[in-house]
């Protein structure tokens, strides 16, 4: 079909109805099994593939041993009571089957993602993977060179240094969200740290299990059987979390890291905050795409298209289970970094003086209408959705909030939550890079 396009003229802005979103559908059938193991499941979708995660309170934030979260998760599958690494990867590559391992400050899962008709076969070296990790001395030895190695080729990236440094800059270095691994902690690592870890972390009663996709009676039937029968791992051990809300004073609010072979200096800018539950977190989710948040955003416009100085600039809002952080990044060529910081907080004070235009308001809630549609695209994309409602203790109201509160705000309680929170003197800088 010939159209004749304008591209002189911006494509119309539709308005999105927020009650056709269904939000209620969103929430997942739960239930227990025998042994006690919450289950969610979300049986939608029109492909016979399924997409299985297994939900641990195991991020790096337990840990006693540094690197030793990192450790046991990535080495789960290098080796069990009955199977060897090489038996566990050529069988999930010979039923087309695919295991994804993640692990953050808080969180552990293990991904699961097959044909239904094939989950039977993968099953139980799932089991095996989960349960009965035995971690070989010789896959810790190869695993250990192979971080070290990166770890060193990571290190010399400004903007990897920048990233791990920041976090220890704002919360502290002996905050359990402000470590970051150094060689010294990879060399050390040995069968006894990732035992003890595992045996902590890894039970039925520190396990969610989320199920998407097409979902059968002899899916749930299979999951029950190696799963949800008996309970299984050490139940019996008690986690005791430090208070992670809290962070560790004497930080410096403003640092230089220097490397004399960078091309570019990696800038970050900014300040520990909240978590996802705070009062204030969806309304700051707006200030923050119109800040840097979207390719339209102010500091895109500004330090990008305007400026010049970067290829690319952003801000984000993380929320983490006890807390979170608000950060500015970006990487610009040496002789324009102090200008960059400059427009960087001229950004900030013009949100804090200023009323967001009306068309830049409404133009900020459409994406995030938008956004928020295409997060729930699909049983694996509304899994997403449902992960973060049970790693987060949330219910459906949360979201109901966040799309009422994309619709009510004003430019005033924009410039309101800036001037709460992005004072200048509450935030912390950090450049990595050649001065």
């Amino acid at each position: 079909m010939n159209q004749n396009i304008n591209r002189s003229f911006s494509p119309e802005i539709l308005t999105i109805n927020p009650d056709s979103f269904g939000i209620d559908s969103l929430m997942p059938l739960k239930n227990n099994f025998l042994n006690g193991i919450p289950y969610y499941q979300i049986n939608k979708g029109t492909q016979d593939v399924l997409k299985i995660e297994f939900l641990f309170k195991a991020g790096t934030s337990y840990q006693e041993i540094p690197f030793s979260a990192f450790s046991t998760i990535q080495l789960l599958t290098e080796g069990t009571v009955n199977y060897s690494a090489e038996k566990i990867a050529d069988t999930f590559d010979y039923f087309g089957a695919y295991i994804e391992k993640e692990i953050d400050r808080d969180f552990a899962s293990i991904t699961i993602y097959c044909l239904n008709k094939y989950l039977e076969n993968i099953i139980p070296f799932v089991e095996e993977i989960i349960k009965y990790p035995v971690f070989p001395e010789n896959e810790i030895a190869i695993f250990k060179e192979k971080q070290k190695m990166q770890l060193t080729i990571n290190n010399q990236k400004v903007n990897f240094v920048a990233r791990t440094k920041f976090l220890e800059q704002i919360f502290g270095s002996k905050h359990p969200y402000g470590q970051k691994a150094e060689i010294e902690d990879i060399e050390i690592i040995e069968n006894k740290h990732l035992a003890d870890f595992y045996k902590k972390h890894f039970h039925s009663n520190n396990c969610n299990i989320l199920i998407s996709g097409r979902i059968n009676e002899n899916t749930v039937a299979l999951l029950e059987k190696y799963f949800g029968n008996t309970k299984w791992g050490n139940v019996s051990e008690i986690i005791i979390l430090k208070d992670l809300s809290k962070t560790i004073e004497n930080q410096q609010h403003k640092l230089f890291i220097q490397k004399d072979d960078a091309v570019q200096t990696a800038v970050r800018i900014g300040r520990v905050l909240f978590s996802i539950k705070d009062p204030d977190y969806h309304k700051f989710e707006v200030l923050n795409t119109i800040l840097g948040g979207y390719f339209g955003s102010r500091l895109m416009k500004n330090i990008r298209e305007d400026k010049g100085f970067t290829y690319g600039v952003g801000s984000g809002l993380l929320p983490l289970k006890h807390s979170g952080y608000f950060f500015i990044t970006t990487e610009v060529g040496q002789e324009y970094t102090k200008q960059t910081i400059d427009e960087i907080y001229k950004e900030l004070k013009k949100l804090r003086e200023e009323l967001v235009s009306d068309e830049e308001l409404s133009l900020v809630k459409t994406y995030k209408l938008g956004e928020f549609m295409r997060c729930i695209d699909g049983p694996f994309a509304i899994a997403d959705i449902v992960k973060t409602m049970i790693q987060f203790d949330l219910s459906i109201d949360n979201y109901k909030n966040y799309i009422k509160t994309l619709q009510v705000i004003t430019a005033e309680d924009i410039q309101f939550i800036a001037n709460k929170y992005l004072q200048d003197n509450n935030l912390y800088e950090l450049c990595v890079g050649k001065e």
